[in-house]
Formats: structure tokens, C-alpha cells, sequence
């Protein structure tokens, strides 16, 4: 089956079909690691061939990518809105580690998964990585959201950059943790991450 190309909008079964694709390599990224992730693999998950993937995607590195679009784009739909309603710098920072924790608490699956692609798919001839553009987006609102506080008078003298690279560092960790161990305390890591960032920001 050739490849369809794509032109304009897709149709909703098209775009169903798509997202059970993604769906799938979800669940095989998390069951058998980043080496067991085949179109192979992958369509025998959901009953279809090699082909109907095929049709839908170019390939395995565009099923991975998406994957990994789908859970940004998720995390932050989830994640943004808690923030703006934050009433202070110091509560928005509270919201954006616990909704970071509340999403991965509830999409274990998905986010293993993404640290099996990431893990597994390093960046090829220079190109950036799959969540390049994304993680430097992350630690620029973080940053930006830090120095507002500062400048509110909020936060006290510390580096904007350095702490929003260092914080959304010890927030990705956690897809690796999870990985060693499912069962880990969630709660308990989140809880005590913000009192640590809490008083590492104080005024």
C-alpha cells in the first residue's frame, strides 16, 4: 500500500485510525522497551499490517515523533490553564510542578513511553532531537515565569535561567525513575521537589 499524501484536512477516520496507531506504539514502547517498538510490532498490537501504518505515517520515526507531540501537547493543555489562574508568582510556581506531577501520575504509560523514545532515539546527522524545540519552550516559560516573580518582588536574587533549566531537569528525571520503578511515590517526590524550589526562590 503506497503512502497517502497528505493534503488538507484529514478526515475524522483517518485521524482516529492515526491516533490508534499512536496508541499502540504507546503500549508496545512501554511493554517492551524502544527495541521492541517495529511497525511490526506495532500493527500486529492493533490487528492491522505493516500497510495500513504504512498509509497513515512514513514511517517509525513519525509514529515516535508523534507520540511524543501527543504527549506535549496534552501535558500542556493540561498544565497552562492551572497556571494562568494562578492570583501570585509564588502560586503559579506551585501549580506548575504539581500539574506537571498530576499529569504524569495520570498518564504513566504515555510518559515511560516517552522516555523510552527519547532514550532510544538520539538526534541523526545534527538534526534536534524530538524534544528539542519542546524542552527549550518549557524552560523558557519557565524562566520567563521565574523573573516575573523576581521582578514582582515575589522571588528573591538567584539565576532565572539556571534554576528553570535545574528544575524542569529534576521534572523530566522523573521519566526514568518511573521506568526503575512504577510503584514509586509520586506525591512524595513532587511534595518535597517544591518545598526544595520553594525555598530556593524565597525573596
Amino acid at each position: 500500500m503506497a503512502p497517502r499524501a497528505v493534503t488538507g484536512q484529514r478526515s475524522f477516520i483517518e485521524q482516529a485510525r492515526r491516533e490508534q496507531i499512536v496508541g499502540a506504539a504507546v503500549e508496545v514502547l512501554y511493554e517492551g522497551g524502544f527495541a521492541a517498538a517495529s511497525l511490526g510490532a506495532i500493527a500486529e498490537r492493533i490487528g492491522v499490517s505493516k500497510g495500513v501504518i504504512s498509509y497513515h505515517f512514513t514511517g517509525k520515526d513519525e509514529v515516535l515523533r508523534e507520540v511524543i507531540a501527543q504527549v506535549l501537547t496534552e501535558a500542556r493543555a493540561y498544565m497552562l490553564p492551572r497556571i494562568e489562574a494562578a492570583r501570585s508568582y509564588r502560586e503559579a510556581l506551585q501549580l506548575y510542578v504539581t500539574s506537571n506531577f498530576e499529569y504524569i501520575a495520570a498518564n504513566l504509560r504515555k510518559i515511560i513511553a516517552f522516555m523510552e523514545i527519547l532514550n532510544g532515539m538520539p538526534p541523526a546527522g545534527g538534526e534536534p532531537g524530538p524534544f528539542d524545540e519542546g524542552r527549550q519552550r518549557a524552560v523558557d516559560e519557565l524562566r520567563d515565569l521565574l523573573a516575573a516573580g523576581q521582578a514582582a518582588g515575589e522571588f528573591g536574587a538567584f539565576s532565572a535561567p539556571v534554576a528553570a533549566v535545574s528544575l524542569r531537569a529534576s521534572i523530566d528525571a522523573l521519566s526514568f525513575l518511573l521506568r526503575a520503578d512504577p510503584d514509586m511515590d509520586l506525591p512524595a517526590y513532587g511534595s518535597e521537589l517544591l518545598r526544595l524550589y520553594e525555598r530556593a526562590v524565597a525573596a
